[in-house]
């Protein structure tokens, strides 16, 4: 997990960050600085953000 979070575009990680109410700031810090309560919302963020792009896939 760490490596794909590092080699995430800085973007989609800033929006993730966001979505799940944290510091977009922190776009650059190592997935192991955030606290498994932090790393929770993260994953929740990042599932609600797959779900929207599924449908819209779906749409067209």
């Amino acid at each position: 997990m760490a490596q794909a979070w590092g080699l995430s575009p800085r973007g989609a990680r800033r929006s993730v960050l966001i979505a799940a109410g944290l510091d977009a700031d922190r776009w650059e810090s190592p997935i192991h600085s955030f606290t498994e309560e932090e790393r929770i919302e993260l994953r929740a963020a990042t599932s609600a953000a797959i779900r929207v792009y599924e449908r819209l896939l779906n749409a067209i």
